[in-house]
């Protein structure tokens, strides 16, 4: 529920906007002046204040101030003839004004508009204390040479505004690069907004990037503000737009030629200036010959284009980033995880990832909050660990003319048992599918002995 707080001194006023605010379900309060709403306000936090501009100049840019802390969004009601009070308080920080006598439909839509900008505010305040962290490109994590290839690429796009298209497997961090290419590009300060094209049927993704008017279609009670209109002077990320329908595809390349739309239900034409990222797991080329995906627009996407390899294309990442998972997690929730073990680092580097990087996440996440003491084991990660990894072409082998000692093969593949899991016999069985009383017997026969048993000491 939305809180609000309404400061004038008219009765009559103050109960007609509680009276309707209250009807369509937001939580009001009134004020008589300055005094009395600043007690109000330090004791309860106001989504949005209406104030009157009959205070004095100095009452109402105190009124401004004292809400910085507070987050409240201030609305100024005005007279006409106080019509530059109102100016100057928005230019003092208010975010907009509103003409007495006051319709409260039309303040409805100021408040919802008031709302949607303090929640964009706050989603950008979150990202702007992470995005250092997150989006440096010298803080990327891989040294495969796959993925150095997209950082490079990255660090190159970033000084454009040109159209990028993200293209590989779901969860192999696309969301990440196209935030990586908007913060380290000269719209940083401005808004990035993220929207999935899958997962909204198409009358509701038009509403979502282009925005509607009250009353545009059944359900349209109230007006809103695209993403589009959102994203203006910043980054656009389009999330699965293999996934968009061909009729929402001409409107968006529409956007794109002119830099401009309608929102539905409205005649009248809103210019913008947006950077599209764009990101799909599907064959565009497929699609187009398809007929399910248009070529102008392809082409429009395709300035440039970045391909995320999977993750079992870079191998020698996994243990990199499952470290930094690991120090996340922990911290997230308070675990103290010292090390993982060999057996697991061992399924974690052999795992196909079908997930990719969003699966390692999860997987991670989820061993953090199972273990029990300070290693992470092969059962914390519980992989659905294939059967394949283990299968071995055996025609690959060749026995030579002379003959082969099967004993000696055996023994070899025993210590290498021993050595990947630091010489524990338990987790060494487990390796070779025996026993552990199997492995013993075969250790005293071969004579393995290592200075970490008990009986070798």
């Amino acid at each position: 529920m939305n809180n609000l707080l309404i400061i004038d001194k008219d009765s009559d006023l103050r109960k007609t906007v509680s009276n309707f605010f209250k009807k369509n379900g937001y939580a009001i309060e009134e004020a008589t002046d300055f005094n009395n709403a600043s007690k109000m306000i330090k004791k309860n936090a106001f989504d949005v204040i209406i104030s009157d501009t009959g205070m004095s100049e100095h009452t109402l840019y105190d009124l401004l101030e004292f809400s910085k802390d507070k987050n409240s969004m201030i609305i100024i009601s005005a007279e006409r003839n106080r019509i530059k009070n109102a100016i100057q308080a928005i230019r003092d920080g208010a975010v907009d004004y509103i003409r007495k006598p006051i319709n409260v439909s039309e303040l409805e839509i100021k408040i919802e508009k008031a709302i949607e900008l303090k929640r964009l505010r706050q989603e950008a305040d979150s990202l702007r204390g992470e995005r250092n962290i997150i989006y440096k490109t010298e803080n990327f994590i891989g040294e495969s040479p796959e993925i150095k290839k997209v950082f490079e690429l990255v660090r190159k796009v970033a000084k454009s505004n040109s159209s990028v298209l993200l293209t590989g497997e779901t969860g192999t961090g696309k969301e990440l690069i196209a935030g990586a290419i908007h913060y380290n590009s000269s719209r940083a300060e401005r808004a990035f907004v993220k929207v999935n094209c899958a997962a909204l049927p198409v009358h509701l993704l038009e509403s979502e990037l282009f925005g509607h008017e009250r009353g545009a279609f059944t359900s349209a009670e109230k007006q809103r503000i695209g993403r589009f209109e959102q994203a203006d002077g910043g980054t656009i990320f389009l999330d699965e737009i293999g996934d968009m329908s061909l009729t929402t595809q001409s409107k968006l390349l529409r956007v794109l030629q002119e830099k401009e739309f309608q929102r539905l239900g409205s005649n009248r034409t809103i210019k913008v200036d947006v950077r599209l990222i764009s990101a799909t797991n599907k064959d565009l080329i497929h699609e187009i010959e398809k007929k399910r995906f248009r070529v102008d627009l392809f082409y429009r996407l395709n300035v440039v284009t970045i391909t995320m390899p999977p993750l079992r294309h870079r191998r020698g990442d996994i243990i990199l980033l499952t470290y930094f998972l690991l120090k996340k997690y922990c911290h997230d929730l308070n675990k103290k995880i010292k090390e993982i073990h060999p057996l697991a680092i061992k399924q974690l580097t052999e795992y196909s990832w079908p997930g990719n990087i969003r699966e390692l996440e999860n997987t991670i996440e989820r061993a953090v909050l199972m273990a029990d003491g300070d290693t992470i084991t092969p059962e914390d990660l519980h992989l659905p660990y294939q059967m394949d990894i283990f299968k071995y072409d055996y025609s690959t082998i060749k026995i030579p003319p002379a003959g082969i000692d099967l004993e000696e093969v055996e023994k070899g593949l025993i210590l290498q048992a021993l050595k990947l899991c630091d010489w524990t016999q338990q987790d060494a069985a487990k390796l070779l599918k025996i026993s552990k009383r199997v492995l013993n017997y075969k250790i005293k026969r071969f004579g393995i002995t290592h200075p970490k048993w008990k009986k070798n000491k």
